[in-house]
């Protein structure tokens, strides 16, 4: 219990948009990089950026220390190809297994816990009361679904007969549906409360209170090949954090204030199919139990 509250407020402390360092102990110390958020309010890869903190924390005694940093704001294309030239070196990206992450190579293990699971829809406000009535994943056909380029999310949903658009721009979607070109865009957990809250402003757009979207979509952190070590580095300190509770702990600390907003208890689900190989088979299967979270 004292490990577990020395970690969380060990990462309390992380800036959320700048670097974080940590002071050397024995061994080299090891630099690794994220992606840096698309926008000043985006929140999305807050919770990521604070477990990668936390596994590289788990592995201190043995791996020595560590400095976390940022890339300069990219869109994903972009990161993509930084991530395949490994420059900058040791980059990391968050992705499902998917065409679009060939050449790099996965940390095995699902770093949300399943909790990527699960999405509440952001949508037009003059489509709710046709959301009061959705009762099966067919009334939602006639309805129109934005998410970004290359999501995987795009793949899961076309595969269960819903109409999805495309789109490049983050920031483009939530006007998009506030402004009627789109009627829902649909968000995990760890990222619907925050955006909800930057984004409210928008004449429009409101926050669905119905209905809780369920699919499988793990995510993993992918980088280079060569960068073998930290891949192993990072293998072994989220199955510390996760044997000893505090992974679980820091996903409990992002998704209350999500759940809190959202009355997830309150809403009925739509199960979705996703295709098999947007899970990686090597990957264990652990999970944080969300049904009593969600009251669901």
């Amino acid at each position: 219990m004292q490990d577990r509250r020395a970690a969380l407020m060990l990462l309390a402390g992380l800036p959320g948009l700048g670097l974080a360092r940590h002071a050397p102990a024995g061994p080299p110390e090891l630099r690794v990089t994220l992606r840096a958020p698309d926008s000043p309010g985006d929140q999305r890869n807050l919770y990521v950026r604070e477990a990668v903190a936390l596994a590289l924390e788990k592995t201190r005694s043995t791996h020595g220390g560590f400095l976390l940093r940022l890339t300069q704001p990219m869109n994903k294309r972009r990161a993509l190809l930084a991530a395949r030239s490994n420059q900058p070196a040791n980059l990391l990206l968050t992705a499902s297994p998917s065409a679009q992450v060939e050449g790099l190579v996965p940390v095995p293990f699902p770093v949300h816990l399943g909790a990527n699971g699960y999405r509440v829809c952001l949508v037009n406000e003059a489509v709710q009361p046709q959301l009061r009535r959705v009762r099966s994943l067919q009334d939602l056909q006639g309805l129109r679904i934005v998410q970004g380029t290359g999501w995987a999310d795009v793949e899961v949903l076309r595969g269960n007969g819903l109409a999805v658009a495309e789109v490049g721009a983050y920031e483009a979607m939530f006007r998009m549906v506030a402004m009627g070109r789109a009627d829902l865009f649909c968000r995990g957990l760890l990222e619907v409360g925050d955006e909800w809250a930057t984004h409210r402003g928008l004449a429009g757009l409101a926050l669905d209170d119905q209905l809780l979207l369920s699919y499988e979509l793990p995510q993993y952190l992918y980088t280079h090949p060569g960068n073998r070590t930290l891949m192993e580095r990072l293998l072994l300190g989220f199955n510390k954090a996760y044997a000893d509770g505090s992974l679980q702990a820091l996903l409990r600390l992002h998704l209350q204030r999500s759940l809190a907003q959202l009355g997830t208890a309150a809403r009925r689900v739509i199960a979705l199919q996703s295709p098999p190989h947007l899970t990686l088979a090597e990957a264990p299967n652990l999970r944080l139990d969300l049904r009593a979270e969600l009251g669901t």
